[in-house]
């Protein structure tokens, strides 16, 4: 290989890169895919293992103590040091040099750029001597300048080299020795552990890291870009890349495959750099386009994206919530363009590439540029939709086509309105989505805000302007109505078919009774003609289906100040519209709770439970009905999450709001208020002693009351206007100012008016969850340490709020006349982090494959299942790479397959994979890395690893406690697995305290008499049993029985069998026959234990989200058995004709509704052989008796 020539710009990118080596050197990593089992450690027999499970590290868990009841475990506290995982520690990276900085003396002068100079570097090596390197463009050299004198000519040691790093090798000694160390550092690692996030994940909590000093990073921070590519030259055009995306073929799987690929890596780039702007516009960073106007009214544009705050600049929404309603219109936008896309419908229209951003308290909502709109050019033009500044409705009728075709995938009802000017439109969509053609002429569309009906529960369209039902409550009923209607025309059909029927029977029988009856003769052609006519009617039914769907559509502009020009069409869409929304009161919302109650899905922490309530179809208002139901069926842990969440957005509001108008003091050098004492005076009032109003009167809370009312009326003073107060100085001077509120409290004392005065900030929360959630709570709450925690994790993951990583201590007392001890400091707040929400982008294919795979798992078909999942894990790497959600499903539900089939190494491998793309995409907290963590140590447990098992179990203890609090149904199934893992390693006093602690929180959570608390009693019986002590076995496996015989449930026999061996061994110890050690003290054919994880990976009975999609799917393959049959020839046909057959019976050949014949196997067949003698036999009985009776 020959040296090639530098030029300036690879000189400057040699440099950056050997500045990155010295300080983040790279690590030789050995890759390891499965750490955990061995080829010989696959046997669940294998005993050595057993004997390390008391060597693992609990990670902020440790055995529960005895005693103490439900109390003693709200007020244990929770070791959160354990949150971050310590990985594998590697050697100190030894000190090289000092510094490698860019020389004083750049650029080189014209005679000596003449003659190969490029640029010069100042070297500080260890021995204290300062080397001037001259970068040419055939290498490097030492120069004899210093920094009085410029000399270019060569040193007297005349090093040369072609790289940087062997000059330096050659001109210290230092260097040259500690290099070779520095490079040779080893670690290992799991190949998902290697390969680079797609975007970057933020943590809560983190642990103070010192400030390297890292000239890289200085000139990153300085000369940064903002997210502009500035080494290609040439901005990017997003639009256009986004647009070319969209206009590729989809007609394959190769095809779709190629599209999707094509439009995440784009879509990827665009959050990358949209997310840095954002930042950037935030933080002044980036001018406006019209400094002139308002501020209130300013937009940026930077890097080819459109930047926009989230408030109302124009007074577009001043009589109905105004920056409230453009801040739920981002989301609302971003929520209506996921939708429109997963629609799949083929239309010219085209929507942009969107993002919304929260970061310090201001949303920026990202938008590419339509061509031609910001430049004056009158190729751009809005022909659809109403302008905000507009008094008319324009309907352009090409633009009106397109419209009408996405309208009949989104069930969206084409309307007339009146506008303004009294002119009479026929839209078929919402006034506010405007339809643009720009200068490329292309078709676009955009505030698609309101493309679904409003809420008829919320109808006060000044009140709830953004009460929108979501499109999983629209496909939902849609899917009802259309099933009901289908129902009820077959039932009518079938009635006048049987009455038909009838008459002509009657009428034959009269006329044909001296007549024998001819033996019925069926020809080979109508034998044939029977799965031919099934195929017909199975076409039929799924075209009946999509027209019933078609048929059901909504007004969108109903519940709104437009006028509709037909007054009793007005009245028909509010009714369905009521209808609709009363499905969602009264049968989608007792669904959820009845999964909640029955245990088959238990939310964790406000993300699980906004994420379940969504998939159903519920809106995050009904937080406040969701409560008060929760509490009528006695749910205490999913009452108290809806209470969190309620506090806690209410609480995200009130910071946000403070956020974006904290300005520091300009009267002092050092200002003491900003940014992170904002936060912390914020979150020592909300988590403080008086968290919940606890220890405020009602006094207090009345007079604060009236404080906040008089905030919102205006009538306070230039001091008081400003969200945060001052410093003391400013707090003076504005005292005069301050005396127009003056609110005493029944004392005579006067009210505070700082808006961070506990009295005043949960007052302000109260207020909000009432007007929000339409839920009056109690203005005194108490509120445990534990749950604190919780309250404080969900405000900061949804603020974007990074705090040191170490214990606080929530448990305040407050004494009279002293102020309570602060939780938080300054230096507590490391840092704010964007929160960005993104459209949600996704392989359809691969999630058809990953649902049947799902369906064929819950029916047995392990084989089928495998092949399924195995085809939507190849189309998810080849679109996506592994580095993705959908991926980490797929290999979940791999691993489920193989521990079904008994490959428990495969089954560890695929779960690991899953565990690792989980942590790397969604963080180290989330609940599905929590549930991983679960699984992870069934497979470890049950492949005979119970140490890494019993690490991955207490991990997801940890993290559910830290999610949820330590009462909560997925905490006692985290104990009582932890003492599956003790028991079987002979560890059974351990395991002992973790199933009482089990038994209490299931005792709590759902009460008394519930078969998960009789399971508790059971296995604390087979505990003391295998301690030999059997009177207190007997003792809980009568209270076991007992609530069983309350519930009626199967299980009572067991029990009565369980009893009767432990009276037996108790009988035989205390007659002395047997000894201690020769009783058996497992049954020997009853098992004892239940792991009970399993419960969260697949439900065994199909959701109605589930219903919705496999009805779409048996639709998409009846379209394609129509493509296939077209193609058979008439000969196979009449083969398939001469082969007798009965009417009735099934043949081999007749496909399944998958579209696609599967090999039947020997229980199958045996079942089908069955079934056919079944039905010969009904046939010669029926025809015996007609012989006899005629």
């Amino acid at each position: 290989m020959t040296p090639a020539f530098y030029d300036e710009r690879t000189a400057r990118t040699h440099v950056r890169r050997v500045r990155e080596i010295i300080v983040n050197p790279p690590v030789h990593i050995t890759q390891r895919s499965n750490p955990y089992i061995s080829e010989d450690a696959a046997d669940p027999k294998r005993k050595n293992s057993k004997k390390s499970a008391d060597s693992v590290s609990t990670g902020g868990i440790s055995t529960p103590a005895t005693g103490g009841g439900l109390m003693a475990v709200l007020h244990s506290k929770l070791d959160i040091n354990g949150y971050a995982v310590e990985e594998e520690k590697l050697d100190k990276v030894p000190e090289v040099v000092r510094n490698i900085n860019f020389s004083a003396w750049n650029p080189p002068p014209g005679n000596r750029q003449l003659r190969g100079d490029l640029l010069y570097l100042e070297v500080y090596t260890l021995e204290g001597n300062t080397l001037h390197v001259t970068c040419s463009v055939t290498g490097f050299f030492l120069n004899s300048s210093t920094r009085e004198m410029f000399d270019p000519r060569p040193a007297k040691t005349d090093y040369k080299s072609h790289t940087l790093v062997e000059l330096l090798k050659r001109a210290s000694h230092g260097f040259s020795s500690k290099f070779s160390r520095l490079m040779n550092r080893r670690v290992t690692r799991h190949p998902f552990q290697i390969i680079a996030a797609p975007y970057e994940t933020y943590e809560w909590l983190q642990r103070p890291k010192p400030h390297a000093y890292d000239w890289n990073r200085a000139e990153d921070t300085l000369l940064s870009t903002y997210g502009m590519e500035g080494a290609r030259g040439v901005l990017r055009d997003w639009n256009e890349e986004y647009q070319c995306c969209r206009e590729m073929p989809q007609t394959n799987l190769l095809e779709r495959i190629l599209y999707n690929r094509t439009k995440y890596r784009v879509y990827l780039d665009f959050r990358d750099a949209a997310t840095k702007g954002a930042m950037a516009v935030v933080d002044g960073n980036i001018p406006p386009v019209n400094p002139m106007d308002e501020e209130r009214s300013w937009v940026y544009l930077y890097n080819k994206i459109f930047f926009s705050l989230t408030i109302d600049g124009r007074d577009t929404y001043k009589n109905i919530g105004g920056d409230r309603v453009s801040h739920c219109n981002a989301s609302h936008d971003i929520l209506g363009i996921t939708t429109l896309e997963r629609s799949g419908v083929d239309i010219k229209l085209r929507t942009l590439a969107t993002l919304a951003v929260d970061y310090r308290g201001h949303r920026v909502l990202a938008q590419s540029i339509i061509p031609g709109i910001f430049h004056g050019d009158q190729d751009s033009s809005h022909v659809y939709g109403a302008m905000e500044t507009s008094e008319t409705i324009k309907a352009d009728p090409d633009f009106h086509k397109e419209m009408q075709k996405a309208a009949e995938k989104l069930h969206i009802k084409e309307h007339t309105l009146i506008d303004i000017k009294g002119n009479k439109v026929t839209l078929a969509g919402c006034v506010e989505t405007k339809g643009i053609i720009g200068s490329d002429r292309r078709k676009y569309l955009l505030d698609l805000t309101r493309i679904f009906p409003r809420d008829a529960n919320f109808p006060e369209y000044k009140d709830y302007p953004t009460a929108l039902l979501r499109p999983e409550l629209i496909d939902q009923y849609v899917c009802r109505k259309a099933l009901g209607e289908i129902v009820t025309k077959r039932h009518s059909d079938q009635q006048k078919e049987e009455a038909q029927k009838s008459t002509k029977t009657e009428e034959e029988t009269t006329k044909n009774d001296k007549v024998e009856p001819k033996p019925s003769t069926n020809s080979k052609a109508d034998l044939g003609a029977t799965p031919e006519k099934a195929k017909e009617n199975k076409n039929k039914q799924s075209s009946d289906y999509s027209k019933e769907l078609s048929k059901i559509r909504f007004n969108v502009d109903i519940y709104t100040d437009w006028k509709h020009a037909d007054a009793k069409q007005e009245e028909e869409d509010k009714k369905e519209i009521q209808i609709a929304s009363q499905f969602l009161l009264q049968r989608v919302q007792g669904l959820v709770l009845g999964n909640f109650r029955s245990l088959r899905d238990s939310p964790v922490d406000g993300e699980s439970l906004t994420k379940m309530m969504h998939t159903n179809g519920i809106n995050v208002r009904y937080l406040g009905t969701m409560t008060s139901l929760a509490i009528s069926n006695r749910m205490p842990h999913v009452a108290q999450l809806c209470v969190q969440e309620m506090l806690v957005r209410s609480a995200k509001h009130v910071l946000n709001g403070m956020l974006r108008d904290v300005k520091p003091d300009l009267a002092e050098s050092q200002s003491t208020w900003f940014l992170a004492p904002c936060i912390v005076r914020f979150l020592n009032s909300f988590l403080g002693p008086f968290c919940g109003g606890h220890g405020l009167d009602k006094d207090q809370l009345e007079a604060a009351e009236k404080v906040l009312e008089l905030i919102e009326k205006g009538e306070v003073g230039e001091g008081q206007k400003k969200q945060l107060p001052r410093s003391k100085r400013r707090r003076k001077k504005s005292k005069k100012s301050d005396q127009s509120i003056v609110v005493r409290m029944p004392n005579g004392r006067k009210a505070p008016t700082d808006p961070l005065h506990p009295n005043n900030l949960w007052m302000a929360i109260h207020r909000l969850v009432r007007q929000k959630y339409r839920c009056k709570l109690a203005l005194s709450t108490e509120f445990s340490a534990r749950r604190k925690l919780c309250m404080l994790r969900s405000l900061c993951k949804k603020v974007g709020i990074k705090l040191a990583c170490r214990n606080y201590n929530f448990d305040v007392e407050v004494k009279q006349g002293e102020e309570p001890k602060q939780i938080f400091k300054i230096d507590d707040v490391i840092g704010l982090f964007p929160i960005v929400k993104t459209i949600q982008l996704f392989s359809k294919d691969a999630d058809d494959f990953m649902h049947q795979g799902k369906m064929l798992i819950s029916r047995g078909g392990v084989q089928l299942a495998y092949a399924k999942l195995t085809e939507a894990q190849n189309i998810i790497h080849q679109t996506y790479g592994p580095m993705h959600e959908q991926a980490a499903r797929c290999y979940s539900l791999l691993a489920m397959v193989c521990y079904r089939a008994q490959d428990i190494v495969q089954a560890v491998e695929m779960q690991q994979k899953a565990l690792l793309v989980y942590k790397r995409i969604l963080g180290e907290d989330h609940h599905q890395v929590a549930y991983a963590h679960q699984t992870m140590s069934l497979f470890l447990h049950s492949a005979g690893q119970p140490a890494h098992a019993l690490k991955h179990i207490t991990r997801a203890l940890f993290l559910f406690e830290l999610m949820c609090g330590p009462v909560h149904p997925d905490v006692g199934a985290a104990h009582i697995n932890i003492a599956m893992i003790y028991q079987d390693t002979a560890k059974v006093p351990k395991g002992l305290a973790h199933l009482q602690r089990a038994k209490e929180v299931f005792k709590a959570v759902l009460g008394g008499n519930h078969p998960q608390v009789a399971l508790c009693d059971h296995t604390i019986a087979v505990a003391h049993s295998l301690m030999g002590n059997f009177r207190e076995a007997i003792n809980s496996e009568k209270i076991a029985k007992q609530i069983y015989d309350n519930l009626k449930h199967p299980r009572r026999q067991e029990c009565v069998q369980w009893l009767q061996w432990f009276t037996k061994n108790a009988v035989d110890l205390e007659k002395g026959s047997k000894k201690k050690g020769q009783v058996n003290l497992v049954h020997p054919t009853l098992s004892p234990f239940v792991w009970i994880s399993l419960q969260k990976l697949l439900p065994l009975t199909p959701r109605t989200s589930d219903l919705v999609k496999l009805i779409r799917l048996k639709s998409k393959s009846a379209m394609r058995t129509q493509v296939s049959e077209a193609t058979v020839t008439q000969g196979d046909n009449k083969a398939k004709a001469d082969t007798p057959r009965e009417n009735n019976s099934p043949s081999e050949n007749d496909a399944p509704s998958g579209g696609t014949a599967e090999p039947l196997t020997k229980s199958q067949k045996k079942r089908l052989k069955r079934k056919l003698q079944k039905q010969r036999q009904k046939a010669a009985r029926e025809e015996g008796t007609k012989e006899a009776s005629n």
